[in-house]
């Protein structure tokens, strides 16, 4: 009976860790402090990732757009940033607001044809800028829900395959309502897609799309001594959203105060995930460049 007994815990076991293994986790391989030499250099909230991996865009709190190019081993391992140039750029009035909160950019997503697109925090829509020399056109973003806490805009933004904004707002109406994930449709106006559930004080800060179709969301909280991250992965299928997994959790202090997400295959099909944080021009804070690897 003994026997009989060990062999069905053995074998629930083995089927337990199959099932475990067989959940998608995004395992830290990679991160650095990236200061390169610029006057009013930080703040950086959006980030996108050239599908090879190589080169990166960030734009940031103040109004700045950053490229630059990834530096890596020969095995594809990053380990250093290049700052190529800064971008001042202007708002949808052609010019550029002396008033910080009026250029506070957050979100960003661009599109295959060079275009780009910024949530602003203040005064809430997403600007579209043909280059980073242009004056934007303006898009409304989802109308705010009045008890949504002020300081909670819509910081995470992705382009979906068929070219729709997908957005998420910061706050929700209180601890117990989940994040709306909304998208875009063709009226120009936005549906709720997705219901994202609050992990404690966890707050949306990012998303991309990834090359597999799925979204990932960047989540971040404060303790009042330190920053953590969470990614989810929000399954996709048939353009529409299905279910979502937890695929990192990071530990309070980690990375600090990680804002943009963006996502690539590498050439041995793997998915790799780059995050960056915001260190909100502060001494005590850092900006830190992140790479995760999708692990199935």
């Amino acid at each position: 009976m003994f026997k009989r007994l060990t062999v069905a815990l053995t074998a629930l076991a083995i089927a337990c860790a199959t099932s475990l293994s067989a959940e998608p986790v995004a395992v830290p391989i990679a991160h650095f402090k990236w200061e390169p030499s610029v006057d009013g250099f930080g703040g950086l909230s959006g980030l996108e990732v050239s599908k090879e991996g190589s080169s990166f865009v960030s734009v940031s709190d103040d109004g700045v757009l950053y490229r630059g190019d990834f530096i890596r081993t020969s095995d594809g391992t990053l380990f250093r940033a290049s700052l190529i140039e800064a971008l001042h750029l202007v708002v949808d009035t052609g010019l550029r607001p002396d008033e910080k909160r009026e250029r506070d950019m957050e979100g960003l997503a661009i599109a295959d044809d060079g275009a780009f697109h910024v949530s602003v925090e203040h005064k809430f829509r997403i600007l579209s800028y043909p280059d980073a020399g242009s004056t934007p056109t303006s898009h409304d973003l989802p109308t705010s829900n009045t008890k949504t806490p002020k300081n909670t805009g819509f910081e995470a933004l992705a382009l979906a395959p068929n070219g729709a904004f997908i957005a998420l707002r910061e706050g929700s109406p209180n601890v117990r309502a989940p994040y709306y994930v909304y998208q875009s449709n063709q009226a120009g106006n936005w549906d709720v897609v997705y219901q994202l559930p609050r992990r404690g004080g966890f707050r949306p800060v990012g998303a991309d799309f990834g090359p597999d179709g799925h979204l990932y969301v960047l989540t971040r909280a404060f303790n009042g001594f330190g920053f953590a991250a969470q990614i989810s992965q929000i399954r996709f299928k048939d353009g529409a959203p299905t279910d979502h997994r937890l695929i990192f959790s990071g530990a309070f202090g980690q990375f600090d105060n990680l804002e943009g997400l963006a996502v690539w295959r590498d050439d041995a099909d793997d998915i790799r995930l780059v995050a960056i944080s915001d260190d909100n021009f502060s001494a005590a804070q850092s900006t830190i460049i992140v790479e995760f690897r999708l692990q199935d």
